[in-house]
């Protein structure tokens, strides 16, 4: 699914609008900015955005805490590395 956002008539301000979690038939899942989830009717909804397909998106790195009782983090060396680059 391509995200995108809606505005809804009676809850959201002019300008503002509600990212689309999931759609299932005609209704949209949002999460409003009192952090709830809520299933809108579609006929309720005004289209208000739309991210391109080809658009860059962050990639956030997040590695685990071992202290939190995650695996502890290894780091490739050298040859590995390489070994990786080649694709073997």
């Amino acid at each position: 699914m391509i995200p995108f956002a809606v505005s809804i008539e009676g809850v959201t301000e002019e300008g503002t609008a509600f990212w689309v979690l999931a759609v299932e038939g005609e209704r949209f899942l949002v999460s409003g900015h009192d952090r709830v989830l809520r299933w809108v009717p579609m006929a309720e909804c005004r289209f208000a955005r739309l991210v391109p397909p080809d658009a860059p998106m962050p990639v956030f790195t997040v590695p685990p805490n071992p202290q939190n009782g995650g695996p502890p983090i290894i780091l490739p060396n050298r040859a590995e590395r390489r070994r990786l680059e080649r694709g073997l």
